[in-house]
């Protein structure tokens, strides 16, 4: 019996560890209504990912509210696009252009390319994925976040992409790794994390230890001489 709990223990202190070291949320109107007053007392959280748009028409429900609510209450806050393959990358970025304002972000964007891609070849959700890209950082000075799974970001998208910012998600404990040069900037270990003052469980995730918020800042507007 002693050594039953012990093995429990091993294996369960990792996952323990994990759950003290979230440095950052992402958040859609899955999560329910909101109380940032509240989130914004958990110190831990350094960044807040808000979803703005889903291909080249909708827009999430509670996305006006979430990031007007998180920034009065002293959060960092950038705003996500959920990336499809049923129109084009330019549509899409006039989607999310129209409803992630540049004066609203403190954090650099992020498109989520997860699902969604059956319409697309390989080659064209990379093609695709790089124009709005590019859209992006012509509008808002820097190229945005991408985020994905590990696994989808290794089958479609490496290493096209690795020199870019990666969040990606893993939740069986270990590290993301990614094919080719380089590493991820912030891993999405856990999608069923509980804080307080959000009803539904929440995706948490830490810094890569070469990264901290300064790393995914919006540019600081040159003042004038």
């Amino acid at each position: 019996m002693a050594q039953g709990i012990f093995i429990i223990c091993f294996v369960l202190f990792p996952y323990f560890l994990l759950s003290q070291s979230y440095s950052g949320i992402d958040v859609s109107h899955h999560n329910g209504k909101i109380n940032w007053k509240e989130v914004a007392k958990d110190s831990n959280i350094k960044f807040v990912y808000i979803k703005a748009t889903t291909g080249s028409t909708h827009t999430d429900d509670c996305y006006a509210y979430n990031i007007k609510n998180a920034r009065e209450n002293g959060l960092k806050v950038g705003s996500y696009h959920f990336f499809t393959s049923y129109s084009s990358a330019h549509k899409q970025f006039e989607n999310f252009k129209s409803v992630a304002k540049k004066a609203s972000q403190d954090l650099i964007p992020m498109v989520d390319v997860e699902s969604s891609l059956e319409k697309w070849t390989k080659k064209q959700i990379q093609d695709s994925l790089l124009v709005f890209m590019r859209l992006c950082k012509s509008h808002y000075g820097v190229y945005p976040m991408v985020y994905s799974g590990q696994n989808v970001y290794n089958k479609y998208l490496a290493p096209r992409f690795n020199k870019f910012h990666l969040m990606l998600g893993n939740y069986n404990g270990t590290k993301p790794v990614i094919h080719g040069a380089g590493h991820y900037t912030i891993w999405q270990y856990s999608e069923t994390g509980k804080i307080k003052g959000i009803p539904e469980k929440v995706d948490l995730s830490c810094f890569h230890k070469d990264y901290a918020v300064k790393n995914i800042s919006m540019p600081k507007k040159k003042k004038k001489k």
